[in-house]
């Protein structure tokens, strides 16, 4: 009787371990509010592709966190301050082995450290002699450089699982860490209208060199380094462009026949998201909407899970209703907003265009491509003379 007795407390024992597991894999995010010492933290978990963790301290320090931490809730044990003159930085220690950071207020707005070693900030480097023992990584880059044709790369500044394409008018440059090569798509030189994208492991160009129309798509994939071609049944108007990439898929709009598409590449398939078309569809901040003809073809509908704006819309308060994460230029700074809470992330002159990628901002300012993100700061990526003429879709980063 005994022996059964604690058989079935470890049946009843394994059946909940597994049911709590069971139930962990359909949870998709979560929000939770806890108090360390004097600080209110505000932890919101999602998953987006990767496992993500937007943590908010006292309504003043925000960031992220992008680690599999098997959805744990309240991450953080401790926060360690210190001050000095109007800086104050904090260094959250976590309950799990994650990387440990210091998050600064600069007269009581939060600035990056790379912000605050590009400028010189003499108490930071006092701060930085204090927590050394927390073996914190900073910023760095390289400016080792290597010429290729017409671009000069510097690969040591683009991490392993990237690799960055510019269009050459009739191929891609492709270049990583390791590796600078060329490939030649068209025989005939693009230079306006380019429409390209990146969609899982290919790099898709839509051939728009002809007047008639749009009738092959060429794909390249970038793990075998093949080229192949998809060829289209009925011509797409070269007046098109390209919504965005969700869920691998290639949302295309027709201006001049007022058709939205769906093309899957991977299965050289395209068709139209409603027939009668009477419906289009839109992605904003991740969530799909659905518009009418008059409403769709007011403007481009460019699809963004990260926003980016400019000064004047910054000021708008229905933006501050809509979104909760997205970045801005002011004076040549550029802002990331968390929560209301702007965090300054670098300073740069004379940027023309900009895109993210995961949260990794790419930017151009003249001739150059920089990448930043907090752990790296802001790095040059490659140089090419054309940029400062025509820059218009022809440069892209993609990530394993």
């Amino acid at each position: 009787m005994k022996n059964k007795k604690i058989l079935k407390i470890i049946v009843v024992i394994i059946i909940g371990i597994l049911c709590i597991n069971i139930y962990k894999l359909f949870i998709k995010e979560h929000q939770v509010t806890y108090k360390i010492n004097k600080y209110k933290i505000e932890e919101k978990f999602y998953i987006n592709d990767n496992h993500y963790y937007d943590i908010t301290i006292n309504n003043k320090y925000t960031y992220t966190i992008k680690n599999n931490l098997n959805k744990k809730k309240k991450i953080i044990k401790d926060i360690k301050t210190y001050k000095k003159n109007n800086l104050t930085c904090i260094i959250p220690i976590y309950k799990k082995d994650i990387e440990l950071n210091v998050y600064c207020l600069k007269d009581k707005v939060q600035v990056s450290n790379y912000y605050l070693i590009e400028s010189n900030n003499k108490d930071f480097k006092e701060i930085q002699s204090k927590i050394k023992k927390y073996n914190i990584k900073y910023p760095t880059s390289k400016d080792t450089k290597t010429d290729y044709k017409k671009i000069k790369a510097y690969q040591k500044n683009i991490l392993d699982n990237q690799k960055y394409f510019i269009w050459d008018y009739r191929g891609i440059y492709v270049i990583d860490n390791e590796n600078i090569t060329y490939q030649k798509i068209l025989k005939n030189d693009l230079y306006d209208n380019i429409m390209n994208c990146i969609v899982d492991k290919y790099y898709v160009l839509f051939e728009n060199t002809s007047v008639n129309g749009i009738k092959n798509i060429y794909y390249y994939d970038i793990n075998k380094n093949k080229l192949k071609t998809m060829i289209l049944k009925e011509k797409i108007s070269k007046n098109s462009y390209i919504n965005g990439v969700v869920d691998n898929l290639i949302y295309v709009t027709d201006k001049e026949q007022k058709k939205e598409y769906i093309i899957n590449i991977k299965k050289e398939k395209i068709e139209e998201i409603d027939n009668d078309q009477t419906n289009y569809i839109v992605y904003r901040n991740d969530k799909r909407e659905t518009l009418s003809k008059s409403d769709f073809f007011m403007s481009e509908q460019i699809f963004s899970n990260y926003l980016l704006i400019d000064e004047k819309i910054t000021k708008s308060e229905e933006l501050k209703e809509e979104y909760d994460y997205y970045y801005y230029i002011e004076d040549n700074k550029v802002y990331r907003v968390m929560n209301n809470n702007k965090v300054l992330l670098f300073e740069k002159e004379d940027i023309t265009d900009w895109m993210i990628k995961d949260r990794e901002i790419i930017i151009l300012a003249k001739d150059t491509i920089y990448s930043y993100t907090d752990s790296a700061g802001l790095r040059k990526i490659v140089e090419s003379n054309e940029l400062q003429y025509n820059y218009k879709n022809i440069y892209d980063m993609w990530k394993k």
